[in-house]
C-alpha cells in the first residue's frame, strides 16, 4: 500500500496527518468534503488485501465496530475500499489517554470508579453483542469532554474476540487457536496469558487490573520482562489493594472485594458479567462516598 501523506485525498476524504498506531494499522486524521474531521484506520503496511490474517483481523474490526453503537466506545462513521484495501472511519476523540492520567500519580477513588463503571457499560454492551476486546489498556481508553463531564471512551478493538452468534454475524474465519496468546502482558488474564479459550471475563479482569493501577499508580503485576509478567498472572497472588493503601479511608471492605473477585485466577469464580461487577462497583462507591 502506498503510505499515506497529509494532502493526500483518500476515497471522499482528505489526509490532514498522522494521529497514531493502533492494534492493527495506523491512525490518520481525515477530512471530508463538509470539513468534518473523522479518524481513519489504514492496514499496517505491507498488509496485502488478499487474506491474510492480519486483514481478516482488520476486516474484523471494522464489521464488529459498525455493530457497536454506545457512548463509551468509539463510533464506526464509514468503511469503504480503496485500491483494493479497506480503510475505516471513526469518530475523532479529542481528550487525553487514560496512560497519562495515570502518569500524573494515583486517581481520586471516586474519579476511577466512575471511569472503571463506563469501561464496565461500554463493554457489557460489546459482550452483548459477543465481542470479547482482549486488549484493554490505558492506552485504548480516552478520556473526553463531554458537556463539562468526563467520558471515558475505548478505542481501539483491533484484537477483538468473536463468540457465540457472532462468529458468523460479523465475520466468519476462526483467527486463533488454542496456545496464541493476544493481548498486552500488564493487564492480561490468566486464561489469556495460557493461550486458552477466553469470554468476557478476560476483559472483567483486565478492567480490575486497569482500576487497580488507577488507584495505586502501579499495575497488579509488574516485570520489564513480558513473559515473567504473563507467569505472575498465572501463578503469583494477586497483591491486596489494603497493603498498598493501608492508610487511605476509602480503601473500603467493599471496594478491596471488588479488585479481588475481579483478580481471582479463575475465570468461573471471577464475576459472571459487566452488569454483575457494576453491581459490585456501585457498592464499593457508596462505600468510600462517606470517607474519600
Amino acid at each position: 500500500m502506498t503510505p499515506l501523506e497529509p494532502g493526500m485525498q483518500l476515497g471522499r476524504y482528505r489526509v490532514i496527518g498522522p494521529l497514531g498506531h493502533g492494534g492493527m494499522g495506523g491512525v490518520w486524521e481525515v477530512e471530508d468534503g463538509a470539513g468534518n474531521r473523522y479518524a481513519l484506520k489504514a492496514p499496517a503496511s505491507g498488509v496485502s488485501a488478499a487474506t491474510t490474517n492480519a486483514t481478516q483481523r482488520f476486516a474484523r474490526e471494522v464489521n464488529a465496530l459498525r455493530m457497536l453503537d454506545h457512548p463509551n466506545l468509539v463510533a464506526a462513521v464509514d468503511v469503504f475500499v480503496e485500491a483494493g484495501y479497506l480503510f475505516l472511519v471513526m469518530e475523532k476523540v479529542n481528550g487525553q489517554t487514560l496512560t497519562k492520567l495515570i502518569a500524573q500519580g494515583p486517581v481520586h477513588p471516586r474519579r476511577a470508579l466512575v471511569l472503571a463503571r463506563q469501561l464496565l457499560d461500554g463493554i457489557g454492551h460489546a459482550h452483548g453483542h459477543g465481542i470479547v476486546h482482549r486488549d484493554l489498556k490505558p492506552d485504548n481508553i480516552m478520556l473526553v469532554d463531554h458537556g463539562g463531564w468526563e467520558r471515558a471512551k475505548i478505542v481501539d478493538f483491533g484484537v477483538v474476540k468473536l463468540i457465540g452468534d457472532a462468529q458468523t454475524a460479523y465475520g466468519g474465519a476462526i483467527l486463533t487457536s488454542t496456545g496464541m496468546v493476544m493481548g498486552t502482558p500488564a493487564y492480561m488474564a490468566p486464561e489469556q496469558a495460557l493461550g486458552k479459550p477466553v469470554d468476557g471475563r478476560a476483559d472483567l479482569y483486565a478492567c480490575a487490573a486497569i482500576l487497580f493501577e488507577m488507584l495505586t499508580g502501579r499495575v497488579p503485576f509488574d516485570h520489564p520482562d513480558p513473559m515473567t509478567q504473563m507467569k505472575m498472572h498465572v501463578k503469583a497472588p494477586a497483591p491486596r489493594l489494603d497493603m498498598l493503601a493501608k492508610r487511605a479511608p476509602w480503601c473500603t471492605p467493599q471496594l478491596i472485594a471488588l479488585i479481588d473477585g475481579a483478580l481471582v485466577k479463575q475465570p468461573e469464580h471471577r464475576f459472571a458479567s459487566a452488569q454483575v461487577m457494576m453491581a459490585a462497583l456501585d457498592d464499593a462507591f457508596c462505600s468510600i462516598d462517606h470517607v474519600a
